[in-house]
């Protein structure tokens, strides 16, 4: 009987507002493609202080991009955001945003590269 409602819970998900955790997964998947775990965290970590630096929900930031993970990766990325909403410390420090390659034109502070990702600190967001 567990197996069946599990089943269920599964092919049909209950519509709920989105979750802080679930918005960080949809984002972490979308900005941190081809990096390595530690690349995915540090996208994560980079979000959360850029929620707590502009003092929005995760859910409402805006300049980065979401999308849902395939079915069968939608834990893996969801174990991310967890691990990075609940973690203590933080490879990239302060960092509040990042990018491919380099850092854009905007002035700011490079806190540290990992993997194709560059990440800094704005100087205004």
């Amino acid at each position: 009987m567990t197996n069946l409602i599990l089943t269920l819970a599964f092919l049909f998900p209950v519509s709920a507002t989105p979750s802080e955790e679930g918005c960080l997964a949809n984002i972490i998947f979308a900005e941190s493609r081809g990096e390595s775990i530690e690349g995915a965290v540090a996208v994560g970590q980079a979000t959360v202080n850029r929620a707590k630096r502009t003092g929005k929900s995760i859910c409402n930031l805006s300049g980065v991009s979401r999308l849902t993970p395939p079915r069968g990766l939608i834990s893996h990325y969801t174990a991310l955001a967890k691990s990075v909403m609940h973690g203590k410390e933080s490879i990239v420090r302060n960092s509040d945003s990042w990018n491919v390659g380099t850092k854009p034109r905007y002035s700011g502070e490079i806190v540290r590269q990992i993997g194709g990702h560059v990440f800094y600190v704005m100087s205004r967001l």
